[in-house]
């Protein structure tokens, strides 16, 4: 009994590696406080430059003013594309408490859009390494156009409507302009000076439009003698208005199974008007419709009675000067799905 005892009262002994490992670990050392600025920027900071031409040359002017007990010797370690700075002003040390300006001159040839820079400068202080003194600016572009796409809105068959894209280029070499490719048949265009800049005149000739044409949307490329810009791409949209409107423009049949179509004519006014005369140019269509009364919106009907591939509805009504044409359409399926009858087999 009195060696149970005395095993129950004995404390229990453990191996040091398990005293170790239940030990709490040592805190961490505190870090090392970041020591403050000795250099101040006395002038606005960031510098904003705003909107600069390509060509405008810009002096930065940053004012620097030292809180150290002791002297600052500054050295240029990096500068931003465009700026330079005249190291002559980094030769004396920035003394404890002097406020010294700093001038760089930026020149923005051949930088576009946003640009954000700056000039970094070390010191040989070892708790003060490096400076960087920032700015930002917009630089416009060397050649600009008023905008990029333009409207002629509604346009009606007798009109000849006009848009001008105006150029303009800021400085440098006289601006030269040219279309690159080919304008349709419809469209005109010339190129006018105008000032210190060039006019791109665009003109509209409805009347050679090809048949059922009733809006579009042209592109046009123009090429300058602008290093950064060689290309603009202009946008040109309009649509075609006339007193009676038809719905389709075109009627086009590409279902052999389908042998009839519905064509819709309403006035553009809303007013009651009369088919004058009905007629179809070409082979493989017939109206089924004979011209009837006046009325604000009217049906005609088409057959295709043949498998000839076009022909022309005219018709003439009582508020329009000019024939109103209505093309008329066979996609035959077996004429677009069969090869070209000259097309060259693949090389090998």
């Amino acid at each position: 009994m009195a060696g149970a005892d005395r095993g129950t009262l004995e404390p229990m002994l453990l191996p040091p590696v398990l005293l170790l490992l239940q030990a709490p670990a040592p805190a961490p050392p505190p870090a090392d406080p970041v020591p403050p600025a000795r250099i101040e920027i006395t002038t606005p900071f960031p510098v904003h430059l705003g909107s600069i031409g390509p060509r405008e040359v810009q002096e930065l002017v940053f004012g620097l003013r030292s809180t150290h007990d002791r002297p600052f010797q500054l050295r240029l370690l990096d500068l931003s594309l465009g700026l330079s700075l005249d190291e002559s002003q980094l030769v004396k040390p920035l003394n404890p408490g002097e406020t010294r300006l700093l001038h760089l001159r930026l020149d923005p040839a051949g930088l576009e859009g946003p640009i954000k820079g700056g000039v970094r400068l070390g010191t040989d202080d070892p708790a003060q390494p490096a400076y960087i003194l920032r700015y930002d600016m917009l630089v416009r572009p060397d050649v600009a156009v008023d905008t990029l796409r333009k409207s002629l809105g509604e346009v009606a068959p007798h009109e000849s409507p006009e848009v001008r894209f105006h150029f303009k280029r800021e400085g440098g070499e006289p601006l030269k302009l040219a279309l690159a490719g080919e304008l349709p048949a419809y469209l005109d265009a010339e190129l006018l000076s105008a000032g210190a800049g060039i006019d791109l005149r665009l003109t509209l000739r409805p009347g050679r439009l090809q048949p059922g044409t009733t809006a579009g949307l042209e592109i046009l490329k123009v090429a300058t003698n602008a290093p950064l810009q060689p290309l603009f791409t202009l946008y040109l949209d309009w649509s075609l208005v006339t007193p009676v409107q038809a719905s389709p423009s075109r009627l086009v049949f590409t279902d052999p199974s389908t042998t009839l179509l519905a064509l819709e004519l309403k006035a553009r006014d809303g007013q009651p008007f009369r088919i004058l005369q009905a007629s179809i140019q070409g082979p493989g269509f017939q109206l089924l419709d004979a011209p009837g009364p006046g009325a604000a919106r009217q049906i005609l009907r088409i057959r295709r009675t043949g498998s000839a591939p076009e022909a022309m509805l005219v018709l003439r009504c009582t508020n329009m000067d000019a024939p109103l044409n209505v093309p008329l359409r066979f996609l035959d399926p077996k004429i677009r799905s069969a090869p070209a009858p000259n097309a060259s087999k693949p090389s090998p």
